[in-house]
């Protein structure tokens, strides 16, 4: 087109030469002078073509150069957008990282807290009671002195009965201390599964003391020396934390999956322990679904108000309770509201025995009903047998928990999945010194 163009102005102006020359010649001007004319008429055509040339050739380039400067904006626009996409990220990933950093920095810190005020609290009881020790020695050869010198034969044969009486109770929280000192407490966990279709729901956590040669102490062994020495807030401390790092393994696997931790009653009320319990769980609320604080009905009934009001404390946060070892459904469901009772755990041979009545003369058949309309799940515990299960079945119960879907079993740091039933195996053989804790050994039971 550009070709075009210029072969038309060409021509243009050769057109304007011929016809100024022919002019000339039509005045009476010689065809020399005419000639020059035509020729100087063509020559400023050409250059005028030279010049409308340049200018369309300037104005091209000024087009092409605005379009590339469009695109060049347009391409920065597009790469500073880039840039802060990739810049916001790059800060979301180091506030990630930072938050988890920071709050297993505060998980460390505050177990490296609760461990250092656990071993002054357990020297200084260790103090009192080898001083207490020493003392009772002490009396008791003096007792022993006396009735030697008295020979009555009545004195002599009531002498040891006293001493056999005490040192059991003496053995045992010194096992138990030692125990804690040690670090000999492990963390079982037992299965709690959804009925009927048996699904994973729940772990509930237990506590063990291991004796120097590996016995297993139950609960029901050492409970009530250690309520009575003070020792439960501590007891209780080793299995919130370990119950904690417990659930961060389980949840990178199973995120619905929750654990049943046991406190004591004795933890909610003392000024030790309780107020960090409390910023401890405030520190993991992200943990208010999957943990569930479990106490027995008979911690509830003794609750005065300083107890409720811990209790509420932790409501407060998000955390639910769980009621267990249920004796009576007679509930006060207004006050299960006010303790954020959520779970309720019965037996069958509570559930199923036929004198069991509700206040007011309700049937057991309707508990189910009633618990359902305060928002509270029906646990079955202890279930051992396949028969339970399907008389349970009638009372709509939610979960079932006992030996039938698994004992507790001891956890490993790799282990999350659901404990397997143990083959039976013979038991070790039995120290002197612990004869007399481990001889009277009850038939198998669910744990709870």
């Amino acid at each position: 087109m550009s070709n075009l163009k210029d072969g038309l102005i060409t021509i243009a102006a050769a057109a304007a030469g011929a016809g100024v020359a022919l002019a000339m010649m039509s005045i009476g001007q010689t065809p020399a002078l005419a000639g020059v004319m035509g020729i100087a008429v063509f020559v400023v055509g050409s250059n005028l073509q030279d010049v409308y040339i340049r200018a369309a050739d300037r104005a091209a380039h000024r087009k092409e150069l605005l379009a590339l400067k469009r695109a060049d904006l347009i391409l920065s626009d597009l790469l500073a957008q880039g840039a802060e996409r990739h810049v916001s990220e790059i800060e979301r990933l180091e506030a990630g990282f930072s938050e988890g950093e920071n709050r297993l920095g505060s998980e460390v810190k505050m177990f490296e807290t609760l461990m250092r005020q656990f071993a002054e609290s357990m020297v200084k009881r260790i103090q009192g009671v080898e001083e207490t020790q020493m003392q009772a020695s002490a009396e008791t050869k003096r007792i022993e002195q006396r009735l030697s010198q008295m020979r009555a034969p009545v004195a002599a044969a009531n002498a040891p009965v006293v001493v056999a009486q005490a040192a059991p109770k003496a053995e045992m929280l010194d096992i138990i201390q030692r125990a804690l000192i040690d670090n000999r407490v492990d963390l079982h966990v037992q299965p709690i599964v959804a009925l009927p279709q048996r699904k994973l729901k729940f772990y509930e956590a237990l506590t063990r003391l291991r004796t120097p040669d590996g016995r297993t102490i139950m609960p029901a062994q050492y409970l009530g020396v250690a309520e009575e020495a003070g020792l439960m807030s501590t007891v209780d401390n080793l299995l919130l934390f370990r119950s904690v790092q417990f659930i961060r393994r389980l949840t990178a696997r199973q995120r619905d999956v929750g654990v049943f931790c046991n406190v004591s009653l004795a933890s909610l009320t003392d000024g030790n322990f309780f107020p960090q319990f409390v910023d401890f769980m405030r520190a993991h609320r992200d943990l208010v679904d999957q943990i569930v604080f479990e106490m027995p009905q008979s911690a509830y009934a003794a609750m005065g108000a300083g107890e409720e009001a811990s209790v509420a404390e932790l409501a407060k946060l998000g955390f639910a309770f769980s009621m267990d070892r249920v004796t009576s459904v007679d509930f006060d469901m207004a006050a299960l509201r006010r303790c954020g009772v959520r779970f309720v755990k019965i037996s069958p041979q509570v559930l199923l025995n036929p004198e069991t009545r509700m206040a007011g003369g309700i049937a057991i058949e309707d508990l189910k009903p009633l618990l359902a309309r305060h928002g509270v799940a029906l646990i079955g515990e202890k279930i051992e047998t396949e028969r339970q299960v399907v008389d349970l079945l009638d009372f709509e119960i939610d979960y079932g928990q006992g030996f039938l879907f698994g004992e507790p079993r001891p956890l490993k740091d790799d282990q999350v999945e659901t404990p397997a039933r143990p083959e039976a195996a013979a038991a070790p053989a039995q120290p002197a010194g612990m004869t007399a804790l481990f001889q009277a050994k009850a038939p198998r039971r669910a744990a709870g």
